[in-house]
């Protein structure tokens, strides 16, 4: 809490005026995190050229982890939607335009990257978004867990299988 408020540049009391609870806050900061680092994704559906999934989403786990300082509040949306139905709520629709995004990329990709037509494409992005999304979560705690340091080793993991996946 005293991280959201010192990086809004704003006093406690003049936060709680935008939000009702902490709950919501989190709520709040947890959706635009992910909304932020993910419209990255929308710039590639009228490129010419895609950048592959080996690139694209490493670059996006390290945008996360070193450019917010509110990673950790995704864990604890994560966490609260486990037994809070409002937070179930929004990490759903977090989870669901997540996956949207990145079927979206994917199908770009696999289409005008790795010329596959345009059914195959999609179907292929379809089947993996969810998986590189559990990867991306996945990272998002092995970092929150063993902390920096693991960041390099996880990204580059990441490249791997994603470089088996886009051959």
């Amino acid at each position: 809490m005293a991280d959201i408020i010192r990086e809004a540049d704003l006093s406690a009391g003049a936060v709680y005026v935008y939000y009702s609870s902490k709950a919501e806050l989190t709520l709040d900061a947890g959706r635009r995190i992910m909304e932020q680092r993910a419209a990255e994704l929308q710039d590639f559906g009228s490129a010419d050229e895609v950048p592959p999934p080996q690139q694209v989403f490493p670059n996006l786990l390290n945008t996360i982890l070193r450019d917010s300082p509110f990673a950790p509040l995704l864990l604890q949306v994560w966490a609260e939607a486990s037994h809070s139905p409002d937070f179930a709520k929004v990490a759903a629709k977090i989870y669901t335009d997540l996956i949207d995004r990145f079927t979206a990329y994917l199908s770009a990709y696999f289409h005008r990257g790795a010329g596959l037509g345009t059914d195959a494409a999609e179907a292929k992005a379809e089947q993996i978004a969810p998986a590189v999304l559990a990867l991306m979560q996945g990272a998002i705690v092995q970092n929150a867990i063993f902390g920096e340091d693991s960041r390099e080793r996880i990204a580059s993991a990441i490249e791997a299988l994603l470089t088996e996946i886009a051959d």
